[in-house]
Parts: C-alpha cells; sequence; structure tokens
C-alpha cells in the first residue's frame, strides 16, 4: 500500500472517498458505469452507495479508490495539468503489452490498479 492509498484509507469520510472516485472518473472521460469494475462492486451495490451513502466502506473499496487518486495525482505530477494527463489512461502502452490502462483498470483487478499505480510512481521517482 501506498503513502497516497494509506492516508486516504485511514482518514475519509465515504462520501468524501465516493465523490473522489466519480471526479477521477470524470476527468478520464469514463463512465458512471464503470465506477463498479474499478470499484470491484456490483453495480447494484455502486447505486445504492450514491444514493445512500453508507457510513462505512470496505478496505478494498477504500484502497481501490486510493490507487485511482493515486493514479490521477501522479499523472498530473508527470504531465502538469494538460489534457494529456486525463488522456495518457486511454493511450496503447508498452509497459502493458501496448494494452490501454484504463482498459486493465475496468477489467475490475485490483492488481491492475495497483500495477499502474506502481508504474507512474516509477516514473517519476
Amino acid at each position: 500500500m501506498t503513502t497516497t492509498t494509506l492516508n486516504l484509507t485511514l482518514a475519509i469520510a465515504p462520501a468524501t472517498a465516493l465523490k473522489a472516485a466519480e471526479r477521477v472518473t470524470e476527468r478520464w472521460h469514463l463512465r458512471r458505469q464503470d465506477l463498479p469494475a474499478l470499484l470491484g462492486s456490483k453495480p447494484r451495490t455502486v447505486r445504492s452507495w450514491y444514493e445512500n451513502t453508507p457510513s462505512a466502506l470496505d478496505q478494498d473499496v477504500l484502497e481501490r479508490i486510493g490507487h485511482l487518486v493515486g493514479i490521477y495525482d501522479a499523472l498530473h505530477t508527470i504531465f502538469g495539468d494538460s489534457d494529456y494527463a486525463d488522456r495518457w489512461i486511454h493511450e496503447p502502452n508498452l509497459a502493458f503489452g501496448e494494452k490501454k490502462p484504463a482498459d486493465l483498470m475496468l477489467s475490475g483487478s485490483f492488481t491492475a490498479l495497483v500495477d499502474v499505480h506502481r508504474y507512474l510512481q516509477q516514473a517519476f521517482a
């Protein structure tokens, strides 16, 4: 777990975490329907969170949101506030076998989120 992820999972309210996830997906031009895959949850569950914010989220969901925010932050650290920082996840990448990071993350795999986040952390370490 990275510092960004650790800080997010220890000290964030569910409503704030869900809003962060939603804003990142908007910036990346993903659909709200993509959130369940990114958060590793069923569509009905995610929909219910937005209709009636829970008092707590599972640790796995908080860690996933932490990685999403970490990826977003890393991209904007590397590329600044350029449009490319938000488009990068849609570009094929040699490091991922010419796959788009968005496709990997949308597979629902926690490991994919970690891999993309780790790759970006190493890029500016």
